[in-house]
């Protein structure tokens, strides 16, 4: 009985086995262009999962730069010049609205790939931006909660402090011409005083100092000064009336309180109503 090829080899030295066994291993081993068509599909993305990366890169572009105006308009709400009129919590809403399509976009980008293909760096430009994008509306809305009027608060001091002169000029244009002149006037011993002006018609004084921490050693005496004045000639027609002081953060200006209002408007300061002192003596013997 004839024994079937494959049994023996009909050469006896092997090479009938190695023939074999050479053609088995091409049959498993695929070829070059399958396997670069299983790489490629692969790797391929489908339009859909495409067009979600790129929008998802847009809005997530779009998010930081919204939550970083956000964050600016908490710090320092008076760096751009239109920011302290728009509401601040309106701007955040829009950095969270963008931040919560940015996420939509890339769950969408991942979840239409096709099955077998590689999910890493999908959407990878789309969840830096949406990082960086909630990284800047924590930091604005914590900001906000802590620090209402900002970090940054604009200086809307703006008296010429270094020029005693051209105070005495901006005062004039608020209060009317000083008739009289101004006069220099001692200033106490009280150190840290630059200059004490004052004028008489109409009835206006101002004081400079050195520097922020001296007026603010200085200025409550100088106020106590102002009141016991005031009550000691509280019989005096000219001493009757509407006073305010004007503050700034190294001048103090004291006038009549209309006066006062118009120079607020040039100068900026905060106002402070001023009275008479209580007449401490009386009120102990009562």
């Amino acid at each position: 009985m004839a024994r079937n090829d494959e049994d023996y080899d009909f050469f006896g030295d092997g090479q009938y086995d190695d023939s074999r066994s050479s053609r088995r291993a091409q049959n498993r081993r695929p070829s070059r262009r399958n396997a670069g068509r299983r790489f490629a599909a692969t790797k391929a993305s489908s339009p859909t999962s495409m067009l979600c990366r790129r929008l998802a890169v847009v809005s997530g572009l779009l998010a930081v730069v919204v939550s970083a105006t956000s964050a600016v308009h908490e710090i320092a709400p008076y760096v751009i010049s239109f920011m302290p009129a728009v509401p601040g919590r309106y701007i955040a809403l829009t950095a969270a609205v963008l931040i919560g399509i940015t996420l939509i976009l890339v769950i969408a980008a991942r979840v239409t790939m096709p099955r077998y293909a590689t999910h890493g760096g999908v959407g990878a430009g789309g969840i830096i931006a949406l990082v960086c994008a909630i990284v800047c509306l924590v930091i604005g809305v914590a900001v906000g909660v802590l620090f209402p009027e900002g970090l940054i608060q604009q200086s809307n001091d703006k008296a010429p402090v270094e020029d005693t002169a051209q105070m005495e000029q901006d005062i004039e244009q608020a209060a009317g011409a000083c008739k009289e002149g101004w006069q220099g006037l001692d200033t106490g011993g009280l150190p840290g005083i630059t200059t004490v002006q004052m004028c008489t018609d109409p009835r206006v004084a101002f004081v400079s100092f050195e520097s922020e921490s001296s007026a603010a050693i200085i200025r409550a005496p100088i106020e106590s000064k102002i009141s016991e004045l005031l009550s000691q000639y509280a019989d005096n027609e000219q001493t009757k009336g509407d006073w305010r002081l004007l503050n700034g953060k190294r001048w103090m200006v004291f006038g009549e309180a209309s006066k006062m209002t118009a120079l607020q408007q040039q100068w900026g300061g905060e106002l402070e109503t001023i009275t008479a002192a209580t007449d401490t003596a009386d009120s102990g013997n009562a």
